[in-house]
């Protein structure tokens, strides 16, 4: 008889909690990362280091979960009691604990489907459970309590870089602030020529090469129009009666900022 059917099926809640124990840490650490590096280091935040942080963190949860399958469970799975097993009942070897964590690869960024299967599968099997041929069963006693305090903990840990976070990296800076009055300034130079084109032409400047040369140096207005404002988006309207500028600063956020007239 097969020594896993008289093992029971991992509960899902207890898998999900499991999940979560040992997720929740690399998510803080790519957070703490880039807390750090924008925080105390005073480095930009770029779309680079964002990807690049998610990136490593997520390839040593990966390795986590290698180790983990290797040794019949991750923490947090040995924390609620549960076991990863093939068939027979024994640990997986390399080849399926690599199998395992590149199938965990696949369940979590589609919409962690993978891991929904477990509720719709016979003996709550995942995708990489699927994949690579294994069972997750109880096989101890749950620590519930232990599970919960690093669950809660770890719940905390991740607020508080959120927080942290949005205190020290997207709160706009005092740089910010300066490029978005920059771009105020730059619109009030636009009313003003848009101002003297009407006097001279009785109608107002709908293009940005018709400001320019109202402006009398073309070359200088095109360069301070790239120093105070991104080049996309640029909204410029203007009829005989009045004008509407929309355009976005050079802060890290782009605000918009908009001015109209007379």
């Amino acid at each position: 008889m097969d020594e896993t059917l008289e093992l029971r099926p991992g509960r899902f809640s207890d898998r999900l909690v499991a999940y979560l124990i040992d997720t929740i840490p690399f998510a803080a650490g790519a957070a703490g990362t880039v807390f750090v590096w924008g925080g105390p280091l005073s480095r930009p935040i770029t779309d680079r280091l964002m990807i690049g942080a998610g990136a490593a963190w997520f390839g040593l949860a990966v390795l986590w979960q290698l180790a983990g399958n290797l040794a019949g469970g991750t923490p947090g799975k040995k924390l609620l009691g549960l076991a990863v097993v093939t068939a027979d009942g024994s640990f997986p070897g390399l080849g399926r604990s690599l199998a395992r964590a590149l199938g965990w690869v696949l369940s979590t960024p589609l919409a962690n489907f993978g891991f929904v299967l477990a509720l719709f599968t016979p003996r709550t099997r995942t995708l990489h459970d699927l994949l690579s041929g294994t069972f997750v069963v109880e096989a101890g006693p749950r620590r519930s309590d232990g599970a919960l305090a690093f669950l809660t903990a770890a719940l905390c840990a991740v607020g508080l870089f959120v927080l942290q976070y949005w205190t020290n990296v997207l709160r706009p800076t005092k740089e910010d602030l300066a490029a978005i009055v920059r771009a105020e300034n730059g619109l009030t130079v636009i009313g003003q020529i848009e101002e003297k084109y009407h006097e001279q032409n009785g109608t107002y400047a709908a293009t940005v090469s018709d400001l320019a040369a109202a402006s009398g140096d073309v070359e200088l207005f095109r360069s301070a129009m790239l120093d105070v404002f991104r080049p996309t988006p640029f909204q410029l309207v203007a009829g005989n009666k009045r004008w509407r500028v929309v355009a976005a600063a050079k802060d890290r956020r782009n605000t918009l900022v908009r001015r109209e007239g007379p």
